[in-house]
């Protein structure tokens, strides 16, 4: 046992591997949130639509799914419009290659999905594989509900997820286990933090290359890769159409924004007060259409195992003042969150900012684990074994739970299939 506990990484593949495809199985096409929209974004990459300045310009993705699908459960407000095709490469290399062998459009949407998951699976695996720390955390990161039910679907956040989790790793491993980069380093760095322009907003890992062991131009290095990551961004997007909520009013809030910066704060502060729940339970796992919720209990006890993970499980090398960025990085994304959807999301005179889900947070739980993991151990090893037990027992638990509560939800689908 205690060999095995040594192989995070290995135990994680095997749980996620199970779960993910039960998951799969127990939840119909399109029934995971916005996946009709990035099956149409997988579709329009997979016919070589890289960019969009329309919402599915040119697109002719019912050639593969129209036969199994209906043309609106899938093709409706094209939310992924102005997503990379980066993020899409799996499921629509998937689409492309597989309607070479069948036109069968349901055997299609569930060999993308597998392949997907798949690539979700490899991905977070070698980042707990290289990471000298936090194994555990990242461990019980992927395998909460709502990591696996995004990771098995055709959504971007299984992509987005997985390659956040390998940054972070990365640069975890360079800065604690290495005495100076090496020029493939710098190389692989700079290649991470061009991929992360094209990503869901994963440049924030570039924040810790400031604590990376380079002796000389450490802060040009990290300036000039979050720079250059940071013009791509907004590259891709000015040449892309940015999904925008229809009863919004853009320019509405971007003139209050600065005309009375008071006002935003006040809904902003409000939003997370009231929302917070909310968010911590989407983060853990609201599922289907954000209409599979859980016991509150889950939620409750699911928060005390993190924290708990935290305090058992110390990790010596974490310095104050990695602390203290991974807060400021946390308070950063959240503001610019909150903006951009108070911009696109949020109708005029709304008391609450809307659109933003906790699940967004997903890719930022690395600096969560920086800020709370305690440095001296309170346990000694042989208790850190049995909670390490107790961890995936619990969340082995929880999946099983999730699992029943997907089937409940859908079993009417599958009786009628029957």
């Amino acid at each position: 046992m205690e060999k095995i506990l040594k192989r995070p990484e290995v135990i994680f593949i095997i749980i996620a591997l199970f779960f993910g495809t039960l998951f799969s199985v127990l939840t119909p096409p399109t029934k995971v949130a916005d996946e009709p929209a990035h099956l149409l974004r997988s579709c329009e990459v997979a016919d070589g639509i890289f960019y969009n300045k329309t919402p599915a310009q040119n697109v002719k993705s019912d050639k593969y799914f129209l036969t199994v699908f209906s043309r609106d459960n899938y093709i409706g407000q094209h939310q992924a419009t102005g997503y990379s095709p980066v993020l899409y490469t799996i499921p629509a290399a998937a689409i492309k290659i597989g309607s070479l062998f069948t036109g069968n459009g349901l055997l299609l949407f569930y060999f993308a999905r597998f392949l997907n998951m798949l690539f979700w699976i490899s991905v977070t695996a070698l980042a707990i594989r290289i990471t000298p720390v936090f194994k555990w955390l990242f461990l019980f990161a992927a395998l909460l509900p709502m990591t696996v039910f995004e990771g098995m679907s055709l959504a971007a956040d299984s992509f987005n997820t997985a390659f956040a989790f390998l940054f972070f790793a990365y640069i975890f491993k360079l800065i604690y286990d290495s005495q100076e980069l090496k020029k493939s380093d710098y190389v692989k760095l700079s290649l991470m933090s061009i991929l992360s322009a094209f990503t869901k907003g994963t440049i924030y890992p570039i924040f810790l290359f400031i604590f990376l062991p380079i002796k000389k131009h450490k802060y040009l290095f990290a300036f000039s890769c979050f720079a250059v990551a940071f013009a791509l961004m907004t590259w891709w997007k000015s040449i892309n159409m940015t999904y925008i909520f229809p009863e919004s009013n853009p320019e509405l809030h971007r003139h209050l924004l600065v005309s009375a910066p008071l006002e935003f704060v006040k809904i902003s502060a409000r939003t997370i007060i009231d929302y917070s729940d909310f968010y911590l339970n989407n983060l853990i796992g609201i599922l289907g259409w954000l209409d599979i919720r859980f016991k509150d209990i889950v939620y409750v006890l699911t928060t005390i195992v993190f924290a708990l993970c935290c305090l058992i499980l110390p990790e010596p090398k974490i310095r104050k003042s990695q602390r203290i960025l991974a807060a400021a990085a946390w308070i950063i994304f959240t503001v610019l969150l909150l903006i951009m959807y108070y911009i696109i999301w949020t109708v005029p005179g709304d008391t609450h900012i809307q659109g933003i889900q906790g699940r967004y947070y997903t890719p930022m739980l690395p600096f969560l684990f920086i800020l709370f993991t305690i440095n001296k151990p309170l346990f000694n090893t042989k208790i850190q074994n049995y909670f390490k037990i107790f961890t995936v027992t619990f969340l082995i638990a929880v999946l099983i739970y999730a699992s029943i509560q997907i089937y409940n939800h859908y079993h009417f689908l599958f009786t009628t299939l029957l």
